[in-house]
């Protein structure tokens, strides 16, 4: 092959050099960037605002990640998993959560009700519509506060049942409701939490009693089960003891956490409705104490 090299002047060799070495820069930027959203250099920095994320939410998805750090799925569960192997986090289905101390890890602060509303909202509705199919026409329940068992009120029987309750949400939302005699216990409202209650030590059942009570948590560690507000686990206790059989209805992110007060213990609960897909950590904590529903 006879190769000819072609006379150039200064100029056209200056050109060429110059765009040569903007192609160079442009390649390496591109693969900068390639790295940075698809995992490469940048894994660290991926990690620690992971970390970040559950310091903040103490449990995180997949989703929640990705469109934080705007990287794919694939990548975030490549993270996950290694991060799962040094000990770093969790891994429960669809994110992970932060390891838990023999202690147990502590609620950093109370949410409000609008908070919570948006909060695990699918693995909530699967617990509560578990729960309510054990409800039958002519039971006398109980269901407490919190997001989760006002979900509970969509999958309700449409027979005749009475319903207590200390919840404004459950009472908004089973008011109209003509197969439902509805009582209200507590007198005092608490705006945070859309609850009412009792003063600590008062008694707010004045001789009702139910065959089942359904009642949420903030935190359950051991055989504990806890609420943020005294006076609102005084009642929820109460509730409890006025009951022939009581439930605990939660997501699974709440099993390893203790909050301020323990207002029952789970051997004193018939099941707990959990979400399905729960971790099997949280499931065998649970288990060692009560049934364990999953559906």
């Amino acid at each position: 092959m006879n190769v000819v090299f072609l006379p150039m002047n200064g100029s056209l060799l200056v050109f060429i050099s110059v765009v040569f070495n903007n192609v160079v820069r442009l390649v390496i930027l591109i693969h900068f960037y390639h790295r940075v959203l698809y995992g490469g250099t940048m894994k660290s920095e991926r990690q620690q605002v992971i970390l970040d994320l559950l310091q903040q939410h103490q449990t995180v998805t997949v989703k929640m990640i990705s469109d934080s750090l705007h990287v794919s799925d694939m990548t975030i569960r490549r993270d996950l998993a290694e991060m799962a192997e040094e000990g770093l986090v969790v891994r429960v289905h669809g994110g992970a959560q932060l390891p838990r101390s023999a202690r147990g890890s502590s609620l950093l602060r109370v949410r409000s009700h609008e908070e919570k509303k948006h909060r695990s909202v699918e693995q909530k509705r699967a617990a509560a519509r578990a729960a309510a199919k054990i409800v039958k026409p002519g039971d006398a329940i109980f269901l407490g506060g919190g997001t989760t068992l006002e979900l509970m009120c969509d999958y309700l029987p449409k027979a005749d049942i009475r319903v207590v309750t200390n919840s404004m949400p459950v009472l908004n939302l089973l008011a109209d409701n003509p197969h439902i005699d509805l009582f209200l216990v507590g007198g005092t409202l608490r705006q945070d939490t859309r609850v009412f209650t009792t003063p600590y030590g008062a008694r707010a059942f004045h001789g009702l009693s139910t065959n089942k009570a359904f009642v949420s948590a903030t935190g359950v560690f051991g055989n504990e089960v806890f609420g943020s507000h005294p006076d609102v686990g005084a009642l929820l206790g109460n509730a409890v003891s006025h009951s022939a059989e009581a439930y605990l209805v939660l997501d699974d992110d709440k099993v390893g956490v203790r909050d301020f007060c323990s207002f029952t213990t789970l051997d004193r609960i018939a099941a707990a409705f959990i979400n399905p897909g729960a971790s099997a950590e949280a499931i065998k904590s649970l288990e060692t104490y009560t049934t364990v529903i999953a559906e």
